[in-house]
């Protein structure tokens, strides 16, 4: 509790000595585009795209035909990335509003959660399936970004 408390008030006062130009821009109120970054275990890419596209793919496209998702890609580098900036698979996912990307326990996560039920009724293999999905990797981050300018 203590190390929290400590970190809250770093972080408030170095946002405070922060000058206004290099603060974080204001959430946006339309749309908002997530990046997903996996960085994959040597040899595991074509298993973790695999899970991938047999258990998460299908509840985004569900997310997609609700209206919470208005765009989705899913790449991939051709060419080699060293090994500190390396990724092995990318998801953007447009989101209608940032709120449905951003509100933990809003709308999107709600019709997410009744769509991961409903399309995959064995809760414990699909649990297996993402867990084993997830120890595949060696790193995950997430970006939301905006666009700059008109």
């Amino acid at each position: 509790m203590r190390i929290a408390l400590a970190s809250a008030l770093l972080w408030a006062g170095v946002a405070s000595a922060v000058p206004a130009q290099a603060q974080q821009p204001a959430v946006p109120t339309g749309p908002v585009t997530g990046e997903y970054y996996y960085r994959i275990k040597w040899g595991s890419a074509e298993e973790f795209k695999r899970l991938y596209e047999r258990n998460h793919a299908p509840i985004m496209r569900e997310m997609q035909k609700q209206g919470f998702v208005t765009k989705m890609d899913v790449e991939e580098p051709f060419t080699h990335l060293a090994g500190g900036q390396r990724w092995d698979l990318r998801v953007t996912v447009t989101y209608r509003e940032a709120a449905s990307a951003l509100v933990v326990g809003g709308a999107f996560d709600q019709a997410f959660e009744a769509a991961k039920a409903r399309l995959y009724p064995n809760k414990a293999a699909f649990q297996a399936e993402e867990k084993l999905r997830f120890s595949l990797l060696e790193e995950h981050w997430d970006m939301f970004v905006a666009p700059v300018g008109d």
